[in-house]
């Protein structure tokens, strides 16, 4: 019975960390985060890569996310944006990975389509492996710095 309440919990877990508590990427709750974007570099900032380029690596930051999050490997913390590691301890989230890995075994990205991107903000669509539960639209991601981070966490506020 315990085992079942663990794979239960577990696939929970999972199911929170793809989605960000939403059912849909369309849900007013799932707003774009709340982040600035340059709009112009000022003296010493580098300039943002053209949209060629931002999408290209978006996507790979995509896949890298899904990959760490169902290999269980706990450097995967480090595709979540700062907003997210402030509602969500690096303990949980390895916890989580470990959990995905054990129940679904290592999967990767699917179908990553870029829908929008705008500046330092983006809304993906993708899926993981091919589990229709994970199957997600317009979630949230947001650049810091130079890399693509998943921002689909619950709101902290």
């Amino acid at each position: 019975m315990n085992h079942r309440i663990i794979i239960t919990a577990s696939a929970l877990l999972v199911a929170v960390a793809l989605t960000g508590c939403s059912s849909s990427g369309d849900s007013s709750d799932d707003a774009a985060p709340a982040t600035t974007s340059a709009s112009s570099p000022t003296a010493g900032q580098t300039p943002a890569p053209d949209e060629g380029t931002a999408k290209a690596d978006l996507e790979e930051s995509v896949r890298n996310y899904t990959r760490a999050l169902f290999s269980g490997d706990a450097s995967g913390y480090d595709t979540l944006s700062a907003r997210c590691k402030t509602t969500m301890p690096k303990e949980s989230w390895v916890g989580m990975a470990r959990a995905a890995h054990q129940q679904y075994g290592a999967q990767t990205a699917t179908d990553v389509h870029v829908d929008q991107l705008s500046g330092d903000l983006a809304r993906v669509s993708y899926g993981a492996g091919n589990i229709p539960q994970f199957e997600r639209e317009g979630q949230p991601w947001v650049r810091e710095g130079s890399a693509w981070r998943w921002d689909a966490c619950p709101s902290s506020g």
